[in-house]
C-alpha cells in the first residue's frame, strides 16, 4: 500500500499498468490476482467467502490512496459483491460459523465502493442501491451491517460541496435507502441501542440541517422522527423534543389544534403517544413562576408551632433550658408558607432534631442556646433557598417522568387536559371541539385499539372530565365505545347528554292515550337515545336498556312487552310485539308514519326475534329468514342447524361468507361463530363430511372469542357472557368430531371408540348451562348435542349386521337424548315457560324405545307444569295433572317411581278438597318407599293444614313426625322449610309436652347439620317449657358440632346470669334489704377466683367454669351458682339459678367434657377479647351519641311545639347515670363484669386506674358534671340538652383524633397472639350459621398482629384480622354492645336473610342479576360482644355525607337545626307548620346545604374510571332494591344513614341494626310510614331516572316474584323467626310491667299464634302485591313514586336526612 501511495498507478484508461517499468511487473500481477480472484469466487458453486479474504485484503491497500482504482475491475467486483450478499442472507449461511467473517467481508466491500456510484452505469447503480444494499437492510441477520450501512448513509448526507454531487446517490435514492432503514431498523433489531441511536442521531441531523429542512427526506422520515420522540433513550429523545417543540408556535391553542389536527399519529402504532403531548403542553408554561403548594394541607408547621404542640410540662422544661425569647422564631414561621413538596425529607429531619434537643438537659444551658440558634439559622437560609425554586423544573421533571410510566402519563393527561381546556378562549373551544369529533374517529388510530390503557383511552377519559362538558356527536361516541373499549365511558358520556337536554323531565302518564302523539323527542336528542340504547344492549344491561325505552316509546305496547321480558315472560312479550305490530299497521295505512318512530319499529323486529328463540320456535324463525322480500342469512344460520336443515344453513353460509369476502360487512364480533358454524356443517353436513377441517375451525374459532375478549371492559360482566357461552359451544363442537370419528365404519368395532364415547357423553351430561343462561343457550346446547346422539344410535344400529352387541350400545344415544329432551323440559319450567316445557316433553314420543325411568322423569315433569299452573289458574289445571297420573300405567315403573306419583297425587287431591283419599294416597306412598322425602313432606303439609283447624293433638304429633321423616335424606337446604314447621308446631303443645316428646323422639333419625340454622330457636325453646325435652336435641348437635351451639349457649347463661342479679337487686332495694356495696367497688372488686395469666398457653378453667362447675353438681331445683365475685362480698347472699340457667349449664358442661381443648381454647380466645373494650371516651362518646339520637326521636315526636318539648323520664335517668359513672362505665357498675372471667376484671380494674389517675380526666369530669346539672333553670328544655350533648361528643371527638389507631395483639393479648392451629382445631367465627360441605369449613390459622382501632356502627370497635388455614384474611370487629338482647334481634333479621339468599339463587330472573342479599356474619360471644365480620373498605352512607360536608366547610348535623329552627319561627308566629312549610324546609336544605348530586360527586371522586363507576353504580341499586324491598316487606325499621354501609370494593350494601318494626304497646308490625323505603333525592339522582326505572324496579319485582314460589314455604320460616321475635317482645314488657318480681311467664301459646300469624299474614300481603304483574303493571313502580316524592320526603325526621 506503501509502494502505491507513492508511485499511484495509471488511470484506467492508459495502456500501461504504471509509468515506472520495474513496477509495471509488479502491478500488473497485483491487478492479475485480484480480478482471478474475484472470478473464480464468482464462478465457483460452493466457494466460502473466506477464499476471497487475501484478494480483498489486497484490494483494500491498492485502493487506500487511489480509490478510483477500483473503476477498472467494478463490473467483476460488482457481481462478486451481489453473490456474496446473496450467501450472506440464505438462512443456511445464517447457521453457519463464516457469517462473522462474511459480515466483515461485505462492511469492507461497501467501504471501497461507496463513494463510486458516480462511476457506474444507470443498471449497475440500480442494482447496488434497490438491491444490494436493500436486501442487506431488509434482511441481514447481522446489526453489523445495519451499523455500517448507516455509517455509509451518514457520510454521503453529510457531505457537502461540489464533491457531494459526484460521489453520493441522488436524493431520491438516499430516501429511498433511509425509509427502508427506518422501516427495518427498529422492527428487527428494536434492543440493539447503539445501532437505534446511530440512525436516530442522523435523522434528528436531516431535521436540524438547513439544507435538508424542506426537502423530500424530512417528508418520508416523519415516523423516524416520532420514533425518535419515542425513543428509550432520553438523551436522544431530548435532542427530538427540542426539533418538535421549535417547530410549533409556543401556545396553548396552536398546540392542541396541532395534536389534533395536524400531527399524523398512525406511525407510532401501538405506542402511548400521549407521552409526546404531555412534553408538547408542558414545555409551554411560564417559565419565571416561582414553585407555590396547591393546598394548605401539605404545609410543614413552623419550629414555633412544633415546641407549642408539646404537653405544658414539656414545654416549661424546654423554656427553662432555652431562655431564648421566642420573637425571633416567628421570623421563620412566615417564611415557612412557601414551603413545597420538594425536600419535605430535609425539613422534617430538622424539626425531628429541634424536639431531641428539648430532652438534653444535662448539657450546658449555653450549648444548647448555641445549639438552637445554628438549628434555627441553618432553617431559615434552606427556607431562603425555596424560593429559587421555578415551577418549571418540576414540570420539566414530570413530563421525563411520563416516559417512563404509561399510568402516570395517562394521570397526568386526563388532570391536565381539563385545566387546559379551561384556559382557552369560548372561540378557540368552539373550534377545536369541532375538530375533536373527527379526530378521535379518525381511522389512524386503529393500531391503539389492542392497547390498555390506548391514547384513545386517554383522550376521552380527559374530555370527559371538562366542565362545560365538550360536544361530541352520539354515533362517535358510540363507535369509540365499541372499538376503542371506551364501552362505559361513552354510556356515561350519553347519559349525561341525554339528562342534560331534559330526557328525564319528560314523564309520560300511561292512561291518556292510545297512542302518544308525536311530542318529546328532537331530533339531536333522538340520536342520543338511540345510540345509548344501543350500547345498553350490547352491554346487555337489560334493564338499564329497558329502563331508557319504557320512558321513551311512542306505544304503550312496546313498554308493557319491555316489562314482560324483563321477568321473563316471553309468551306474553311475543303476543304484545304482535299487537303493536298489528296496530301500527293500521295506523301506517290510514297516515304516513314519522321518522321518529322507526328505531320503534326495528325494536319490534328484534326482540320479536328474541322471544321467538327463547320460545324455542325455530322453524318459525327459519321461515321468516328465508323469506325472499328480506333474506337474513345470519338468522337462518341460526335457526338452520336446529330444524335441522342443512341445506339451507350450507345455503346461507355460502352467501354470509361471499357477503363477507365482497363487502367486508360481517361484524367482526361475529367471526368465531361463522367458524363454528361451518364448523357444524363439516360434522353434521351428509353429504360434506370434512372431519379433518374440524381442528382448524376449532383453532379459529377459539382464538377469534378470545381477540373479542380482550375488547370487552376488564371487570367481567353480562356482555362477557356470550363468550363464555361461546366456550362451551366450541369445545362441544371439538368432541362431537372425537365421537363421530369413533362412528367412522374403520374404528366402530373397536372397544376404545366406545369407551371414548361414553365418557364424552358422561361430560355432557355433568356440564350444564347454568339456571341463569338464557332457555335459548340451553337449547344451543341440548339440540348440538340430540344430533350427535341421534347419530350414535344410527351408527350402532346399522352395525348390527357385523355386531349383534352393537343394539345394546345404540342405547346409550337413546337414553342420552331423552335425558337431554327431559332436562331442557325441566329448565324451561323453572324459566316459568310452561308452553315450551310441554312441546318439549311431547318430543321425546320421536325417540324409539325409551327407557323406563326416562318416562318416569317426563311424566314427572308433566305433572310438576300443572302443578305449577294450578297455583295461578287453580282447578281446572288439578284435574288435568291428576287425569296424566290416572291415565298412566303404573306396572313397569320401580316401587320409588309409582311412590312419588301416589304422592303427587294426593298433593293434587287434597287442593280439590277430597281429603279422605288424599290420606290413603300419601299413606300408601309411604309404605311402598319409606325413604322418599316429597312423599313424607307432602303428607306432612296435608296434616298440618288439619291439625292448625282442629287441634287434635294426635294429629298435631303425626306432623310432626313427618316432616321429621323428610328430614332424614335430603340435604341441609331442602330441610329448612320443614324444620321451621316443625319448630313452630312447638307453639301448639299442651300442658304435658306432648309435641315437644314427638320431637325428641323421631329427631333420632335426622342429621345434627340439619338444625345448625335452627339453633338460635332451639335455645328459645330451650328456655320455655319445652325445654326439658329441647335440652336432649341441643347436647346432640353441641356434641357434633361444638363451636356452633356454645359460644350462643354461653351468651344466653350470662344473659340470663344477669337478669336474675338485676331482679334479685331489685328485689332487695324493694325490700329495704341494705345494698353490701357501692358502685365504685364493684368496679374494681379484688379478684379471688382461680387467676389466669396471659401468658400461659391454654388458661385454666375460668370463672365461668367454676361457677357452672358449682351450680351443675347441685340439685337443679336448689342449684346455686356461686356468683363469679367469689367471696368479694359483692352479691348479699346468693343467687338462685332459674331452671333455664341450669339447663343450659348441663349443656355446657356436658360440651366441656367431650371436647375440653377447643372449648378451653373458646374460652381462652373470649377471655382475651375484653382487652379489646373501649376506653373511658370511647365510650362516653357512644353513649352522648345513644343519647343524642333518643333526644332526636323525641324531638320529631314533639315537632308540634319545639320550644315546649321537655326531656323525658327515660332520657333524664339515661343522663344522669352518665353523670355519676362518667368515664367508669355503666357496664361496670351494673356489675357485669365480674360474670367475667380473670382477664376481664384485670382488665377493668387496670382502666378504671388508669383512667382515675389521667389528669385529663379530672378536669373534665368536673366540667361534664356542672354542664349537666339538671338543678339549673332552662336544663329541662330538650333543645338545650341536645346543644349540649353535641358540644361534647365534638370535645370527646377530637380527644379521640389523638389517639393511637392500632396496637400490637402481643401488647396484651398473649394467648391470641401465639395461636395456632396446633393449640386447637378453631373454626372462624359464623362458619356454622349456615352448614357446608364438611371440608369446607374454615379453621383459624393466625390472629394477625395489628389490631386497628375503627368507627363503624356508632361505636369505636377493634378490627381483628384472623388468618383462615385456607390462607384468605378475615377482619372482624370486635363490638361492645350495651343493648344486651336487642343485638339478637337484628342477628334474628340477619339469620333470615342468610335463608332467603338461598332462594335467590335458585331463581332465573333473581340468579340472572346475581341478586345477593349481603349478610354480614355475626357472632355473640358475650352478652356485651360481638364478632361482626366486616369489610375493611365499607363505610356509612353517614360518613360519606360527612365527609362531603367537611369539604364544604358545612356542620354535618346543620340541616336538622335548620328544620327546628324554622318549625320554631312558624310556632313562634302561633300557627302551626303546613305541608308547604315543611316541602319548603327540605327544598331550602337541598338548594343550600345537601345538592342532590353530592352522593354522584363522591361516586365519581371515589371512581374515577369509568368501568368501576358503572358496575359500582349497577351494584348499588341491585343492592338497594333489595334493602327497600325488605324494608317494605318485612316491616323492618327505618333505614337510616349511619345503618347502611357500602363497600367500596363491590358495591354490596349491608344494614346494621335492622330489626322487625315491632309496637312496643301492642305487638303488632309497624306498618305506617310516610315512605315505603329509602330512595332519597341523592340516591336517585346518583342511580339517575334509567337506573331507578329500569334496575331498581326489575330488580324488586324479580325479588318479590321469587319468594312468592309456593313450594320455598317463606311463611314457614316467617313464623319461626318471628315466634322467637314476639316471645321476646312479651318477655321484654313482662319485665318492664313487673319489675324485680320472679321469674316472667312463659307467652301464652294461643296469643302467640295469633300475633305470629297476623305478622305473617301483614308480610305475605305485601310481598303477594308486590309480585302481581297482571299486564306489566306492577305495584313496585307505585312504591318507587312514593319513596322518591318530595311530599312524603318532607314528612319524614329530618334526623334520617331525607335530602340524603
Amino acid at each position: 500500500a506503501k509502494l502505491m501511495s507513492i508511485f499511484p498507478t495509471e488511470p484506467s484508461t492508459s495502456s500501461v499498468a504504471s509509468q515506472y517499468e520495474e513496477l509495471e511487473c509488479l502491478y500488473a500481477a497485483v491487478g492479475k490476482v485480484i480480478y482471478e480472484g474475484l472470478t473464480n469466487y464468482e464462478k465457483a458453486t460452493n466457494g466460502s467467502p473466506s477464499s476471497l479474504f487475501g484478494t480483498l485484503w489486497i484490494l483494500k491497500s491498492a485502493c487506500v490512496n487511489n480509490a478510483s482504482y477500483i473503476d477498472r475491475l467494478i463490473s467483476v467486483f460488482m457481481r462478486t459483491l451481489q453473490k456474496m450478499v446473496r450467501e450472506h442472507l440464505t438462512p443456511a449461511a445464517a447457521a453457519g460459523e463464516g457469517t462473522a467473517m462474511s459480515s466483515d467481508l461485505i462492511i469492507l466491500s461497501l467501504d471501497l465502493i461507496k463513494t463510486r456510484v458516480a462511476v457506474m452505469s444507470a443498471e449497475m447503480r440500480k442494482n447496488f442501491i434497490q438491491v444490494i444494499l436493500t436486501q442487506l437492510i431488509e434482511r441481514s441477520p447481522d446489526a453489523k451491517i445495519l451499523k455500517a450501512i448507516t455509517r455509509i448513509m451518514e457520510e454521503w448526507i453529510k457531505i457537502k460541496g461540489p464533491m457531494a454531487v459526484n460521489a453520493t446517490p441522488t436524493l431520491k435514492e438516499k430516501a429511498h435507502l433511509l425509509t427502508k432503514l427506518m422501516h427495518f431498523t427498529e422492527k428487527r433489531f428494536p434492543d440493539d441501542n447503539e445501532l437505534n441511536a446511530q440512525f436516530l442521531e442522523l435523522v434528528n441531523y436531516i431535521y436540524r440541517d438547513e439544507s435538508l429542512r424542506g426537502s423530500e427526506l424530512t417528508v418520508k422520515l416523519e415516523p423516524a422522527f416520532l420514533a425518535g420522540l419515542r425513543c428509550g433513550q432520553s438523551h436522544i429523545r431530548a435532542k427530538f423534543v427540542e426539533v418538535f417543540d421549535q417547530s410549533i408556535r409556543r401556545r396553548l391553542y396552536d398546540r392542541l389544534l396541532y395534536i389534533t389536527c395536524s400531527q399524523n399519529w398512525e406511525s407510532m402504532g401501538t405506542h402511548f403517544w400521549v407521552k409526546q403531548c404531555t412534553e408538547l403542553m408542558l414545555a409551554v408554561a411560564d417559565r419565571s413562576s416561582p414553585v407555590s403548594s396547591h393546598s394548605q394541607l401539605s404545609m410543614l408547621p413552623s419550629i414555633t408551632q412544633v415546641i407549642n404542640l408539646a404537653d405544658s410540662r414539656d414545654k416549661m422544661a424546654f423554656a427553662m433550658a432555652m431562655r431564648v425569647k421566642e420573637e425571633p422564631m416567628d421570623v421563620e414561621g412566615e417564611k415557612q408558607e412557601e414551603d413545597m413538596e420538594i425536600d419535605i425529607e430535609l425539613t422534617s429531619s430538622d424539626e425531628g432534631k429541634s424536639k431531641d434537643t428539648s430532652g438534653r438537659e444535662e448539657v450546658s444551658k449555653g450549648d444548647l442556646r448555641h445549639q438552637l440558634s445554628v438549628l434555627t439559622n441553618r432553617h431559615g437560609k434552606f427556607l431562603e433557598s425555596l424560593k429559587e425554586v421555578k415551577t418549571i423544573s418540576f414540570l420539566t421533571a414530570v413530563s421525563q417522568l411520563c416516559h417512563y410510566s404509561t399510568q402516570l402519563a395517562h394521570c397526568t393527561w386526563v388532570e391536565l387536559f381539563p385545566r387546559l381546556w379551561k384556559v382557552l378562549s369560548e372561540r378557540q373551544q368552539q373550534h377545536l371541539a369541532g375538530e375533536l369529533g373527527p379526530f378521535l374517529c379518525s381511522g389512524s388510530h386503529v393500531f391503539q385499539k389492542e392497547c390498555q390503557p390506548s391514547a384513545i383511552h386517554t383522550f376521552v377519559e380527559g374530555i370527559s372530565r371538562c366542565v362545560p362538558p365538550i360536544p361530541i356527536r352520539p354515533c362517535v361516541l358510540k363507535y369509540l365505545g365499541k372499538t376503542h373499549n371506551l364501552w362505559h365511558r361513552s354510556s356515561l358520556m350519553l347519559e349525561q347528554s341525554a339528562f342534560e337536554s331534559g330526557f328525564s323531565s319528560q314523564s309520560k302518564n300511561k292512561q291518556t292515550h292510545e297512542y302518544y302523539e308525536q311530542e318529546g323527542v328532537t331530533p339531536p336528542q333522538q340520536e342520543t337515545l338511540d345510540m345509548l340504547s344501543e350500547l345498553y344492549s350490547l352491554l346487555r344491561e337489560e334493564d338499564m336498556w329497558a329502563g331508557l325505552w319504557q320512558k321513551r316509546c311512542k306505544f304503550p305496547e312496546t313498554a308493557t312487552a319491555i316489562a314482560y321480558e324483563q321477568q321473563g315472560f316471553f309468551e306474553q312479550a311475543q303476543t304484545t310485539y304482535e299487537g303493536a305490530m298489528t296496530k301500527a299497521r293500521q295506523d301506517h295505512n290510514s297516515s304516513s308514519a314519522s321518522p321518529n318512530i322507526i328505531p320503534e319499529y326495528r325494536l319490534w323486529e328484534d326482540h320479536w326475534i328474541r322471544c321467538s328463540k327463547e320460545l324455542n320456535q325455530w322453524d318459525l324463525l327459519m321461515e321468516y329468514g328465508s323469506s325472499k322480500a328480506h333474506p337474513n342469512p345470519h338468522l337462518v344460520l341460526e335457526s338452520a342447524w336446529r330444524v335441522p336443515n342443512w341445506a339451507s344453513m350450507k345455503d346461507a353460509l355460502v352467501q354470509l361468507l361471499t357477503v363477507i369476502q365482497v363487502e367486508q360487512s360481517c361484524p367482526k364480533e361475529m367471526a368465531w361463530k361463522v367458524n363454528m358454524y361451518r364448523g357444524y356443517i363439516a360434522i353434521c353436513h351428509p353429504e360434506e363430511h370434512h372431519l379433518n377441517l374440524i381442528e382448524r375451525l376449532v383453532e379459529m374459532s377459539s382464538s377469534q372469542s378470545i381477540k373479542e375478549w380482550r375488547r370487552l371492559p376488564l371487570i367481567v360482566a353480562n356482555i362477557h357472557v356470550p363468550l363464555l357461552q361461546a366456550a362451551q359451544q366450541v369445545i362441544e363442537l371439538q368432541e362431537a368430531s372425537q365421537i363421530h370419528t369413533g362412528l367412522q365404519p374403520a374404528n366402530i368395532g373397536r372397544n376404545s371408540s366406545l369407551h371414548d364415547m361414553k365418557a364424552i357423553v358422561k361430560t355432557w351430561r355433568n356440564r350444564l348451562p347454568l339456571i341463569a343462561d338464557d332457555l335459548s343457550h340451553w337449547s344451543d346446547i341440548f339440540m348440538w348435542r340430540h344430533h350427535h346422539y341421534n347419530a350414535i344410535v344410527s351408527a350402532y344400529e346399522g352395525h348390527v349386521q357385523h355386531d349383534p352387541q352393537s343394539s345394546n350400545h345404540s342405547m346409550l344415544g337413546v337414553h342420552a337424548s331423552a335425558h337431554s329432551i327431559i332436562h331442557y323440559g325441566k329448565i324451561a319450567r323453572k324459566h316459568g315457560l310452561i308452553g315450551t316445557c310441554l312441546d318439549s316433553l311431547s318430543r321425546i314420543h320421536t325417540i324409539p324405545s325409551v327407557p323406563i325411568v326416562d318416562c318416569f322423569q317426563k311424566i314427572r315433569q308433566q305433572v310438576k307444569c300443572y302443578l305449577q299452573m294450578s297455583g295461578v289458574m287453580g282447578r281446572n289445571e288439578c284435574m288435568q295433572g291428576l287425569e296424566v297420573i290416572e291415565s298412566t300405567n303404573l306396572k313397569y315403573f320401580t316401587k320409588e317411581m309409582t311412590a312419588e306419583f301416589y304422592a303427587l297425587k294426593g298433593m293434587f287431591l287434597a287442593q280439590i278438597n277430597k281429603s279422605e283419599e288424599a290420606n290413603k294416597a300419601f299413606s300408601s306412598a309411604v309404605q311402598m318407599h319409606d325413604t322418599l322425602i316429597k312423599a313424607w313432606a307432602l303428607w306432612g303439609d296435608y296434616l298440618e293444614n288439619i291439625f292448625t283447624k282442629d287441634r287434635l293433638i294426635h294429629l298435631g304429633v303425626s306432623t310432626i313426625t313427618c316432616y321429621l321423616h323428610a328430614c332424614r335424606h335430603t340435604n341441609e337446604s331442602k330441610c329448612r322449610k320443614y324444620l321451621a314447621k316443625v319448630i313452630w308446631l312447638l307453639t301448639y303443645d299442651d300442658d304435658k309436652g306432648t309435641l315437644a316428646e314427638a320431637v325428641d323422639k323421631y329427631c333420632i333419625g335426622v342429621p345434627h347439620v340439619q338444625w345448625l340454622p335452627w339453633i338460635p330457636q332451639l335455645l328459645t325453646c330451650l328456655i320455655r317449657n319445652e325445654g326439658k325435652t329441647i335440652l336432649n336435641l341441643l347436647s346432640q348437635v353441641g356434641r357434633v358440632y361444638p363451636q356452633a351451639v356454645y359460644f350462643p349457649i354461653r351468651t344466653m347463661y350470662l344473659t340470663l346470669k344477669i337478669e336474675q342479679r338485676e331482679r334479685y337487686k331489685s328485689g332487695e332495694v324493694g325490700a329495704g334489704v341494705p345494698r353490701t356495696t357501692s358502685p365504685s367497688v364493684s368496679g374494681k372488686a379484688p379478684h379471688h377466683g382461680p387467676s389466669a395469666t396471659a401468658s400461659s398457653s391454654l388458661p385454666p378453667t375460668t370463672q365461668l367454669g367454676a361457677s357452672l362447675a358449682a351450680s351443675s353438681q347441685a340439685d337443679p331445683a336448689d342449684a346455686v351458682s356461686q356468683g363469679a365475685g367469689g367471696g368479694s362480698g359483692t352479691d348479699a347472699g346468693q343467687i338462685r339459678a332459674t331452671a333455664p340457667m341450669w339447663r343450659c349449664s348441663r349443656i355446657m358442661h356436658m360440651q366441656r367434657d367431650l371436647h375440653p381443648t377447643l372449648l378451653s381454647s373458646l374460652e381462652g380466645i373470649v377471655d382475651q377479647m375484653v382487652w379489646f373494650r373501649e376506653n373511658w371516651y370511647e365510650e362516653v362518646s357512644r353513649q352522648l351519641q345513644q343519647g343524642l339520637a333518643k333526644c332526636y326521636s323525641v324531638a320529631f315526636e314533639n315537632r308540634t311545639a319545639v320550644s315546649e318539648a321537655k326531656i323525658t323520664p327515660h332520657t333524664l335517668n339515661f343522663v344522669k347515670k352518665l353523670v355519676s359513672t362518667f368515664g367508669v362505665g355503666v357496664e361496670s357498675v351494673s356489675n357485669v363484669s365480674s360474670t367475667f372471667s380473670s382477664a376481664a376484671s384485670e382488665s377493668l380494674a387496670r382502666r378504671a386506674q388508669q383512667t382515675s389517675q389521667d389528669p385529663v380526666f379530672q378536669r373534665m369530669k368536673t366540667q361534664f358534671t356542672t354542664d349537666f346539672d339538671f338543678s339549673v333553670p332552662g336544663s329541662m328544655k330538650l333543645h338545650n340538652l341536645i346543644s349540649k350533648l353535641k358540644k361534647w361528643i365534638k370535645i370527646l371527638e377530637a380527644r379521640t383524633k389523638l389517639m393511637p389507631k392500632s396496637f400490637l395483639i402481643e401488647e396484651k393479648c398473649r394467648f391470641l397472639s401465639n395461636f395456632s392451629m396446633q393449640t386447637a382445631e378453631v373454626e372462624i367465627p359464623g362458619e356454622f350459621l349456615l352448614p357446608k360441605h364438611n371440608h369446607y369449613y374454615i379453621k383459624i390459622a393466625k390472629f394477625l398482629p395489628r389490631v386497628e382501632i375503627v368507627h363503624k356502627h356508632g361505636t369505636a370497635a377493634r378490627r381483628l384480622y384472623i388468618r383462615g388455614h385456607n390462607g384468605k384474611i378475615y377482619p372482624y370487629l370486635v363490638m361492645n354492645d350495651a343493648c344486651l338482647s336487642d343485638s339478637r334481634r337484628e342477628e334474628r333479621v340477619l339469620q333470615l336473610l342468610r335463608m332467603l339468599n338461598h332462594f335467590l339463587e335458585k331463581r332465573k330472573e333473581t340468579a340472572r342479576r346475581n341478586l345477593q342479599f349481603t349478610v354480614p356474619r355475626v357472632v355473640a360471644v358475650s352478652p356485651q360482644m360481638r364478632l361482626v365480620e366486616d369489610n375493611p373498605s365499607s363505610l356509612s352512607l353517614l360518613s360519606i355525607y360527612k365527609q362531603r360536608c367537611a369539604k364544604k366547610l358545612m356542620e354535618h348535623d346543620a340541616p336538622i337545626s335548620r328544620y327546628y329552627e324554622r318549625l320554631l319561627m312558624v310556632q313562634a308566629r302561633g300557627a302551626q307548620a303546613s305541608h308547604q312549610v315543611l316541602r319548603d324546609i327540605l327544598k331550602e336544605v337541598q338548594t343550600n346545604m345537601v345538592p342532590r348530586t353530592m352522593l354522584k360527586e363522591w361516586a365519581s371522586h371515589t371512581f374515577p374510571d369509568a368501568t368501576d363507576y358503572f358496575h359500582f353504580r349497577k351494584m348499588l341499586s341491585q343492592q338497594l332494591a333489595l334493602m327497600g324491598f325488605v324494608e317494605f316487606v318485612l316491616h323492618l325499621t327505618r333505614l337510616n344513614p349511619e345503618m347502611l354501609y357500602v363497600s367500596q370494593d363491590c358495591g354490596q350494601l349491608h344494614a346494621s341494626y335492622f330489626r322487625f318494626d315491632i309496637n312496643d304497646a301492642s305487638g303488632d308490625l309497624d306498618a305506617n310510614r310516610p315512605v315505603p323505603f329509602r330512595l332519597t333525592p341523592n340516591i336517585s339522582d346518583f342511580l339517575t331516572p334509567i337506573g331507578v326505572n329500569g334496575v331498581l324496579t326489575s330488580c324488586m319485582i324479580a325479588a318479590a316474584r321469587c319468594f312468592v314460589q309456593p313450594n320455598f314455604k317463606l311463611d314457614s320460616l316467617l313464623r319461626a323467626v318471628l315466634r322467637d321475635e314476639l316471645i321476646y317482645w312479651h318477655k321484654k314488657k313482662q319485665d318492664e310491667m313487673h319489675v324485680g318480681s320472679t321469674q316472667p311467664q312463659d307467652m301464652d301459646g294461643e296469643v302467640l299464634i295469633t300475633m305470629v300469624n297476623k305478622a305473617v299474614n301483614a308480610i305475605m300481603t305485601r310481598l303477594q302485591n308486590l309480585a302481581q304483574f297482571e299486564g306489566g303493571e306492577s305495584k313496585v313502580s307505585t312504591l318507587v313514586a312514593a319513596a322518591n316524592s318530595p311530599d312524603n320526603l318532607c314528612r319524614m325526621d329530618p334526623a334520617w336526612h331525607p335530602w340524603l
